[in-house]
């Protein structure tokens, strides 16, 4: 809420550039002109590796922060994969407004940088509508790229291991026909059910 509201978004992003951070690239991706993209240097805390990640406009008397994603990279199992390096992201938006065409734009530059890093990005259990917009976007064109893949996931679906069994959606059909209502909704059981596009081969 301190970002939503502008006389404390202001306060928040005056502090945070007074603290020690640099420039942050995003390859592929030109800044606007009267935007700064800023980040802070990486910390060790008891959650993980800690970094924040801002687009603030300069274009007003006082910058403002329009766009912030909060990393965690943890050293600990996936909860979904066999893999180590688990990843959270926290992430933040101004009101679309004056920002709409550089926001949306800058959204999809982020995700397509992460997943890069990462090799996988997974919806969580709090899908607001233009999350949900968003990630349906980002779906929708994964199929369309041989470097990349969709899958399902159900945490309460596991082989005779206990592992998570996770299904392959091929296209957008049978993403809509099969997979869509089953992985989003309000009830309990779909707090345990996400959506996986992931660089590696799963299946």
């Amino acid at each position: 809420m301190n970002l939503s509201r502008p006389a404390s978004n202001r306060e928040e992003t005056r502090a945070f550039l007074e603290a020690h951070h640099s420039g942050f690239h995003l390859p592929d991706y030109v800044v606007p002109s009267g935007y700064i993209l800023v980040a802070n240097s990486p910390k060790t805390t008891a959650d993980g590796v800690v970094q924040s990640i801002c687009l603030i406009s300069t274009s007003g008397p006082q910058p403002e922060t329009v766009y912030k994603v909060k990393k965690i990279v943890r050293d600990c199992p996936n909860a979904y994969l066999p893999i180590e390096n688990c990843t959270q992201l926290i992430v933040w938006r101004q009101f679309d407004g004056v920002h709409s065409d550089v926001l949306s734009r800058f959204a999809r530059q982020v995700f397509n940088f992460l997943l890069q890093s990462h090799n996988i990005m997974i919806t969580d259990e709090e899908q607001t509508d233009d999350g949900r917009r968003f990630w349906l976007n980002r779906i929708s064109e994964s199929f369309s790229m041989s470097d990349r893949n969709v899958y399902y996931i159900d945490l309460n679906n596991v082989d005779d291991q206990l592992v998570p069994i996770v299904e392959r959606i091929r296209d957008n059909e049978e993403m809509m026909d099969e997979y869509y209502e089953k992985g989003w909704g309000n009830n309990e059981d779909h707090k345990n059910r996400a959506f996986l596009i992931s660089k590696l081969n799963l299946s």
